[in-house]
């Protein structure tokens, strides 16, 4: 890892895909098998400052506590948020409609973007051909200048999938749009897409919603999860003998976390970070539960990974996973294709293995894309 900068005391670094420049290390190249250190002079972000990073496809957007919006990479939709000319290989702050806003939320699809003000407005841009941005894709097909979407209510909470959105409101009521076509939208219908934001009627008393590739989870005040969508791979918690795929929110049954729970999803698999321990279910093939081998009929069990000290933060890929736990330590798992998980291979990596870092460095935050990761460091 590059240390060019690390004199500073903050520095950001990155590892992974790397094929649309979404890592903002000012090159593209195929993959990233080892965090670097990205140059952040060109533009106004500091390291110390980057309160969330998330990513989709081929584009990351950074969040800084200034409420300012950072972004880079793939851009051939508008999902970075410039003119699709103007491909970006470093982290650029988008202007237009966010300039002037404090945002305290951003969320990324496969090419979608989305931001939370403080006000509780939400404001969208990229691909929409599925009305993932809750507008009929005839109107509107992608979109590089966020705009806002009119909703009678605040928004508190946004979470992306592959083609769908769901959102959290004041009332803790969910809404959703864009593709259905497995039951993602909860919206108890076999119909393909909703192309305005609409209620999830059987959902009441939500406090955070986490959407992935073809599926929902929702969990209510009281610790509760309903799951609704694709089920195939087990990631709804349900049982894949008896359920392959819901139109309507199903509760899983015994099962209550702790209503601090942070919940996040990958394509096919869910993470949940409570009390410090991360749980995981769902598909297993490339390892992304961090319990080895399992596969197949009981991975739909929720499950404890192991060895990881307290966790502090889990940020889920695709099919992979980035935690940092209370000692700064950063520990990755699951598909490694492009050098998701940073420790020098492209071997699909089954149990967490901790990111090698020099020892005078600790980790403060951590973020993913669909196959690409970051971290905040910090010199010891």
């Amino acid at each position: 890892m590059r240390k060019k900068r690390a004199t500073m005391g903050y520095c950001l670094i990155s590892w992974g895909a790397n094929s649309h420049g979404q890592l903002g290390q000012g090159v593209r190249s195929e993959e990233c098998l080892l965090a670097r250190e990205i140059d952040l002079s060109g533009c106004s972000l500091e390291s110390r400052k980057i309160n969330k990073i998330v990513g989709g496809a081929g584009h990351t957007l950074i969040l800084d506590d200034d409420g300012r919006v950072y972004s880079c990479g793939w851009n051939n939709k508008g999902q970075a948020g410039f003119p699709v000319n103007e491909n970006t290989l470093s982290f650029r702050e988008i202007g237009g409609k966010l300039k002037g806003k404090f945002i305290t939320d951003v969320a990324c699809g496969w090419d979608c973007s989305a931001a939370l003000t403080i006000e509780g407005t939400l404001l969208l841009w990229g691909a929409n051909y599925f009305g993932q941005l809750g507008k009929r894709p005839c109107v509107v097909q992608w979109a590089h200048e966020p705009f806002e979407v009119v909703i009678d209510r605040k928004i508190e909470q946004v979470s992306v999938g592959l083609r769908h959105m769901a959102l959290v409101t004041e009332d803790r009521k969910v809404l959703v749009a864009g593709s259905g076509n497995k039951g993602q939208l909860g919206l108890s219908t076999s119909g393909n897409a909703a192309y305005a934001f609409t209620e999830v009627p059987m959902l009441t008393n939500v406090r955070d919603v986490a959407c992935g590739q073809h599926h929902t989870i929702a969990m209510t005040e009281d610790g509760n999860l309903y799951g609704f969508g694709d089920n195939k791979h087990g990631q709804l918690g349900l049982d894949t003998n008896t359920i392959s795929r819901t139109f309507i929110p199903i509760r899983l049954p015994d099962v209550r976390f702790n209503p601090s729970v942070k919940m996040d999803s990958g394509w096919s698999h869910m993470v949940a970070l409570n009390d410090g321990q991360i749980f995981s279910w769902g598909r297993n093939t490339y390892g992304q539960l961090g319990v080895g081998e399992i596969e197949g009929p009981s991975s739909w069990k929720i499950m404890r990974v192991k060895d990881l000290g307290r966790v502090r933060q889990v940020a889920a890929g695709s099919e992979h996973n980035v935690a940092l736990n209370e000692d700064g330590r950063i520990f990755c798992w699951g598909w490694n294709e492009h050098g998701n998980c940073g420790n020098g291979h492209t071997k699909d990596t089954k149990v967490p293995e901790e990111l090698p870092l020099s020892s005078n460095f600790t980790a403060i935050r951590v973020g993913s894309g669909a196959g690409h990761s970051f971290a905040v460091i910090k010199k010891s």
